[in-house]
């Protein structure tokens, strides 16, 4: 039980700040009006800001109190972030950074898929792909079948740091994938990509897997530039209406 309170706290706090409900460089309210806002004791908050101390989130001091830190301080290899990050909807500058990510590590690691991939992985490769060819019809079922492919794809790689990040990179893979895949047609266009891609580490053909790989990012970026593009058109637009009311 006390794990649950601790959990949802943490949830809850995450989100509030990531949400953007404190800026950077301001303190948190008093533990007693949190504690009664949350509705939990002061032990269960002082474990669940602990928490979002190790996550880069903020800093405690005994002058400053409870500071909430600058973004670029958080740990944004910590899917639970991204996750917080991701409900508020992320900028423009967010998603071009995370592609950057995707090109330098991505391409690298399905080189090395296709030297290094065991058989058993070409196997699960393959059958990811088949289920993904299969969710082309819901996107919700796509955008997990996506996330389970490139997260094969990158395990096969057989690099330990790249393991390591696999439930991070995942979930920032999620988050560019979600954006994408918004875009109607986008999900059938990228398919026979990923078909390239898993044939490519089947015949250990890493150039040709290199090259699927780029296309797939290069694609996405095209998207998801268009995508803010058009928000951006549509600000406009609704602020040019509001004021020719006024």
């Amino acid at each position: 039980m006390r794990s649950n309170f601790h959990d949802s706290t943490v949830d809850r706090l995450g989100t509030w700040i990531a949400a953007g409900h404190v800026e950077p460089g301001q303190t948190l309210k008093v533990e007693a009006a949190l504690c009664e806002e949350l509705g939990v004791s002061r032990t269960v908050l002082r474990e669940a800001i602990k928490t979002l101390v190790a996550k880069g989130m903020l800093e405690v001091g005994p002058k400053v109190g409870t500071r909430v830190l600058p973004l670029r301080q958080w740990n944004l290899f910590d899917p639970q972030v991204v996750g917080w990050l991701a409900r508020k909807g992320l900028t423009e500058g967010f998603v071009k950074d995370l592609l950057d990510l995707r090109r330098t590590i991505e391409p690298m690691a399905v080189r090395w898929a296709c030297e290094r991939a065991t058989p058993a992985q070409i196997a699960a490769i393959q059958a990811a792909y088949k289920v993904l060819a299969l969710s082309v019809a819901d996107k919700g079922d796509y955008n997990l079948a996506d996330r389970q492919f490139h997260e094969l794809v990158l395990a096969a790689s057989h690099n330990q740091f790249i393991e390591q990040m696999l439930p991070a990179v995942g979930a920032l893979l999620a988050v560019s994938f979600e954006v994408s895949s918004a875009v109607p047609g986008e999900l059938g266009r990228t398919l026979p990509l990923h078909k390239e891609l898993a044939d490519a580490i089947a015949s250990r053909d890493a150039a040709r897997g290199v090259w699927a790989c780029m296309t797939l990012i290069e694609q996405a970026a095209e998207v998801i530039s268009g995508s803010f593009a058009r928000q951006e058109t549509q600000v406009v637009a609704s602020d040019t209406r509001l004021h020719s009311v006024d």
